[in-house]
C-alpha cells in the first residue's frame, strides 16, 4: 500500500513523506524492518501501548511540516471491504485545521498481496485520489466524513468499471461584472439559485458555493480558495492603489485557478463567476492609467494574457503595460476567457451611495472618479469580447429592482445561448 502511495507522489515530496507503520508487525522480522525503515522513514507506533500516546509521532511531523500517510482502518480488513475508521485521523484534523487532507482509494492491493501470500501477484492496482480538503467539526463528524468520501471514491470507481468512464467537459462559464456598489454578486448568487434548478451550478464569489436543485449544499474549503481568501484580505485593507494592485492581482490569478480546480473535483454543468480575472485585469488599465488605452491595445493584452496572442516585445500593449511584459516572465498560467459575460452597469455616484449604505469602511478605489474609470472599462471589455473574441457579451441597466434586472440577465443568457446545452433548461423554464 505504501509503496503504491509512494508511486503517486512527486519525487520531491517522497523525503518530505512519513507513513503510519505498526512496529509490532515490522519488528517482527529484521530484514521487512530495515527496509521499510530505509525507503520509507516511518512513523513507528505499537498498537495496544498505553503507556505512549501513539499520536504524538504524526503530530511532531506536521508541525515540521512534512506529510503523513495514515491508513485510518488501523489494520488490514477483509479483502475489498472498507473497516471502520478510527478516530486518529479526526483528531489530527482537528489538532491541524489549516493543513490540508487528501482521500485515497487503493483498488487492486487486496488482490495483488493478500494476507496468504509473501510474493506479490501480477494484479494491475491503481491509486484513486480525492479533492484536497481543509475540515471543521467535532473529531467524530470528521472522521465520518472522511469515510463517507472514500466510500464514494469506491463507488464511482466501481461503477467505472461497469461504464464508460466520462472525459473532461468543457464547462461553460458566464462571468457578471460591474463596479463595486452595482449588485453584481448578489446577481450572480441570483443567477446560481435559479439556474440550479435544472443543473449543477458553482458559484466563485468572495467564497465558493455550490449549487443543485435551487438549494445550496455543503461543500469543503479548496486549500487554494482558503489562500485566496487570505490574500483578497489584505487587498482590502490597503491604503493606496499601488499598494492595492498586487495582492489583488494574485488574488485574481488564485481565483482562475479555482475555477480549473471546480472543473476537475464537482463536474458541474455551470460556472458562475462575480467578476471574471481575464476581464478584471484587463478593464483594470483604465484605473492605473492617466491616458487610457484605446479597445485594440486592450484586446491585444487581454490575448496575451489568455496565450491566444503570440506578440513581440515590440507590441504596443507592452508600451501601454510595463507589468504585462514582467507577468510574462513569469511561469504563471493563461488566464481564462469566459463563455458569456453580463455586466450590471450604474452611475458610480449610485455605486458609492450604495456602498455607503453597507456601514463598512471603502476601499481605496471606492471614489466616484476611480469607479467612473472602472465602469469604462468593463465597458471597453463588453466590446472587445463581441468584436475581436466572438464572446457574447450583454450590458444590463443596474438602475432598476432586482426582480427586473434579474428577469433581464436570463432573458439575455437564452439570447446568447449559453443554456443551450445544459439539461432541460430552455425559454420557458427560465422564465
Amino acid at each position: 500500500d505504501t509503496a503504491l502511495l509512494f508511486h503517486s507522489l512527486p519525487v520531491g515530496q517522497l523525503s518530505r513523506t512519513h507513513p503510519v507503520a505498526a512496529l509490532d508487525y515490522f519488528g517482527k522480522s529484521p530484514l521487512l524492518f530495515s527496509f521499510a525503515r530505509f525507503f520509507f522513514q516511518p512513523i513507528w507506533i505499537t498498537r495496544g501501548d498505553k503507556e505512549t500516546d501513539p499520536m504524538e509521532g504524526m503530530r511532531q511531523r506536521l508541525r515540521e511540516g512534512r506529510s503523513v500517510i495514515i491508513f485510518p482502518e488501523g489494520t488490514r480488513g477483509e479483502p475489498g471491504e472498507l473497516a471502520p475508521f478510527r478516530k486518529g485521523i479526526g483528531r489530527l484534523a482537528v489538532d491541524f485545521p489549516h493543513v490540508p487532507i487528501v482521500p485515497a482509494l487503493l483498488v487492486g492491493a487486496d488482490r495483488a498481496l493478500p494476507k496468504s501470500s509473501a510474493v506479490p501477484l501480477p494484479v494491475w492496482a491503481r491509486v484513486v485520489v480525492g479533492m484536497p480538503q481543509l475540515f471543521k467539526g467535532s473529531v467524530e463528524e470528521i472522521t465520518r466524513i472522511l469515510q463517507g468520501m472514500v466510500e464514494e471514491l469506491a463507488r464511482v470507481e466501481k461503477a467505472g468499471k461497469h461504464e464508460r468512464i466520462p472525459g473532461p467537459r468543457d464547462v461553460p462559464t458566464l462571468a457578471v461584472l460591474g463596479i463595486d456598489g452595482s449588485g453584481k454578486s448578489t446577481l450572480s448568487r441570483i443567477l446560481a439559485e435559479r439556474l440550479s434548478a435544472s443543473c449543477r451550478v458553482c458559484l466563485v464569489t468572495d467564497d465558493v458555493a455550490f449549487y443543485e436543485g435551487g438549494v445550496r449544499q455543503e461543500i469543503y474549503t479548496l486549500v487554494t480558495e482558503r489562500l485566496r481568501e487570505a490574500i483578497g484580505r489584505r487587498a482590502k485593507t490597503a491604503s493606496s492603489l499601488k499598494s492595492y494592485k498586487v495582492p489583488k492581482l494574485a488574488e485574481l490569478f488564485l481565483r482562475d485557478q479555482i475555477v480549473g480546480q471546480l472543473r476537475r473535483w464537482y463536474r458541474p454543468d455551470l460556472i458562475v463567476m462575480d467578476g471574471c480575472p481575464l476581464l478584471n485585469v484587463t478593464a483594470w488599465a483604465r484605473l492605473y492609467r492617466e491616458e487610457p488605452p484605446d479597445d485594440t491595445v486592450l484586446s491585444s493584452a487581454m490575448g496575451i494574457l489568455s496565450g491566444d496572442e503570440e506578440a513581440g516585445p515590440t507590441s504596443p500593449a507592452y508600451a501601454a503595460f510595463p507589468e504585462l511584459a514582467r507577468m510574462r516572465k513569469l511561469p504563471l498560467p493563461n488566464l481564462k476567457r469566459p463563455d458569456a459575460v453580463l455586466l450590471m452597469d450604474v452611475d458610480p455616484a449610485v455605486g458609492v451611495e450604495r456602498i455607503s449604505k453597507r456601514g463598512e469602511s471603502r476601499q481605496v478605489h471606492e471614489t466616484g472618479e476611480k469607479l467612473g474609470r472602472l465602469r469604462e472599462g468593463y465597458r471597453a471589455v463588453c466590446r472587445i469580447l463581441e468584436a475581436d473574441w466572438d464572446t457574447p457579451a450583454r450590458i444590463l441597466d443596474g438602475h432598476g429592482e432586482l426582480d427586473e434586472v434579474t428577469r433581464a440577465a436570463l432573458a439575455a443568457l437564452v439570447e446568447m445561448a449559453v443554456l443551450g446545452e445544459l439539461p432541460s433548461v430552455g425559454q420557458g423554464r427560465v422564465d
